[in-house]
């Protein structure tokens, strides 16, 4: 424990009431700044938020609420440092593996913007994934709409196809976009959002064939993560 919140610990057992209970509420404001520090850590170090969660005896939505606008205006990127040295959270690169193996089954030996999206439909959780299904964007669906699914397909590099030009450039727009949104990482929110970013491009044309508007999408996004447009 931190040397100032020792003090404070010692403090709230002092006898006048009034000074103890002064002491309580600069505990538990200690407490809070300490608790956000270990968030944003453990975030950075590729922990999902249903593991901070977990950890904290709450739900992830509880976490969320209590924890993501705090680290975002607490922790901006420091003065020249570069945006590629946001954390890349463990979700988003399973994101892409997942789009690398979905373009493989269907056949393609790259992996485009638009198999990221089916890679955000098949992420077990996440901000992405909940944005998407309250648009009433299923897997099946999105899987037709980027050109059908062939269960027979032959899969290149077992299933793993290379990462095209394009879907790169995607993952660099997600980096603008989590230092637009002042994040201390990068994760599917922002993958999300930088594949809408553009609707003439495959995962746009996908989602607008669903139906499915690519500005309600992002503010369907941002509301979940408690951001403004």
């Amino acid at each position: 424990m931190e040397e100032g919140t020792l003090d404070s610990v010692r403090a709230v057992g002092a006898r006048d009431p009034l000074e103890g209970l002064r002491a309580l509420v600069e505990l538990r404001r200690e407490l809070d700044e300490i608790e956000a520090r270990r968030v944003g850590q453990a975030l950075r170090d590729g922990r999902s938020w249903r593991q901070v969660a977990q950890a904290l005896g709450i739900s992830k939505q509880a976490a969320h609420k209590r924890h993501a606008r705090r680290i975002r205006d607490g922790e901006p990127p420091s003065p020249g440092a570069s945006q590629r040295r946001l954390l890349v959270t463990g979700q988003a690169r399973k994101v892409v593996e997942l789009a690398r193996r979905e373009a493989g089954r269907l056949g393609s030996p790259e992996a485009g913007p638009e198999h990221l999206l089916l890679g955000l439909l098949q992420d077990d959780h996440g901000t992405a994934l909940r944005a998407l299904e309250s648009a009433g964007v299923t897997v099946e669906a999105a899987r037709r709409a980027v050109g059908g699914y062939a269960a027979n397909a032959a899969e290149a590099e077992g299933g793993r196809a290379r990462v095209s030009d394009a879907a790169r450039a995607t993952l660099e727009e997600s980096l603008r976009e989590a230092v637009r949104l002042k994040d201390s990482h990068l994760g599917v929110e922002h993958l999300l959002l930088a594949l809408i970013r553009d609707p003439t491009q495959p995962a746009g044309r996908a989602l607008t064939q669903l139906g499915v508007s690519p500005g309600e999408l992002s503010d369907r996004v941002l509301a979940l993560i408690g951001a403004s447009s």
